[in-house]
């Protein structure tokens, strides 16, 4: 895989992802991936260590279950997204398997009334995916989205990254 492959990828995911396309964005994953984002950024054990999101495949079902229930409060009114993908650079590459780190602004609005909630919120990354190839192309083994502010204050992340 290349750059150019590489970026190809990452944009057609993030456009998945801002035209709510979740189902089509849960089928980029292998059975068998995992979908991490850290609650810190010195890469504590996952399984030991709090961590935002920490899904199998079986739990990402599970999470998009929920924010296509009419009752998810919490996505109502539900947020537009705006990825912003930047500085990929495919770290490694074989025949059936790529490992990719990118940066990625990702921008939330919520249209709503109440002044606890910011209507647009920024949320810079840094982006880990592994990808492997299979029968239907590349597919993602390991996605890992590093908040730059993962320590710090964060209101809402009941949306997809």
């Amino acid at each position: 895989m290349d750059r150019a492959q590489a970026e190809d990828f990452l944009y057609h995911e993030a456009r998945l992802l801002d035209a709510g396309r979740w189902r089509d964005w849960q089928k980029l994953f292998t059975d068998d991936a995992i979908y991490w984002v850290p609650a810190n950024k010195a890469d504590y054990d996952p399984t030991q260590h709090v961590s935002f999101i920490y899904d199998t495949m079986d739990l990402l079902n599970e999470r998009l279950g929920r924010l296509e229930s009419p009752v998810c409060y919490s996505q109502q009114p539900p947020s537009t997204t705006l990825h912003q993908i930047g500085n990929v650079i495919v770290e490694e590459s074989g025949p059936d398997y790529a490992k990719i780190s990118s940066n990625l602004a990702l921008f939330e609005f919520r249209n709503n009334r109440q002044m606890r909630f910011y209507p647009l919120q920024t949320f810079p990354a840094h982006c880990q995916h592994h990808l492997q190839r299979t029968a239907d192309g590349w597919k993602i083994k390991f996605k890992k989205v590093t908040l730059l502010n993962c320590d710090g204050e964060i209101f809402d992340l009941t949306f997809l990254l």
